[in-house]
């Protein structure tokens, strides 16, 4: 009872988990040479590893049921403000990966972490939705008139 290719895309249970799987695969090397050069055990680098998977884990169930609503005919507006969203929640978990790694390592200390990370959200959240929603207006407007037209 395997999961065939073309069903891939259809179930979001398998596509986050290979997603994760992915994710993972690609921080190994940045944290083993973060391991290297900070002279950590890879105890110590377990956490700051899996508090970067969060912001798959966040990101990846959006993508998902967005794609599925492009599918199903949704206002290119509602959808690109989905985006937008999506992005603010994938910018806060990658502050917080950032910061509480940060404060795992002994880089920068708790208080200072806590402050850098509500400017930094309150800096990114605006920013990162705006330019995805502009980036995305576009392109699924261009994707339905295609389907209109084609």
């Amino acid at each position: 009872m395997g999961i065939s290719i073309s069903e891939f895309g259809k179930n979001i249970w398998a596509w986050m988990f290979w997603g994760l799987i992915f994710w993972l695969l690609m921080e190994l090397v940045p944290f083993s040479l973060a391991g290297l050069v900070l002279k950590k055990t890879p105890g110590e680098l377990v956490a700051p590893y899996l508090a970067f998977a969060v912001p798959w884990v966040i990101l990846a169930p959006p993508i998902w049921w967005l794609r599925k609503w492009e599918g199903s005919g949704v206002s290119p507006k509602r959808l690109a403000q989905g985006w937008g969203v999506s992005m603010v929640l994938f910018g806060i978990a990658v502050n917080f990966a950032v910061f509480y790694s940060g404060v795992q390592f002994h880089i920068i200390g708790l208080e200072d972490a806590i402050i850098y990370f509500v400017v930094a959200t309150l800096i990114s959240g605006p920013t990162g939705f705006l330019v995805m929603y502009l980036m995305a207006l576009p392109r699924i407007s261009a994707r339905v008139a295609e389907k209109v037209s084609g």
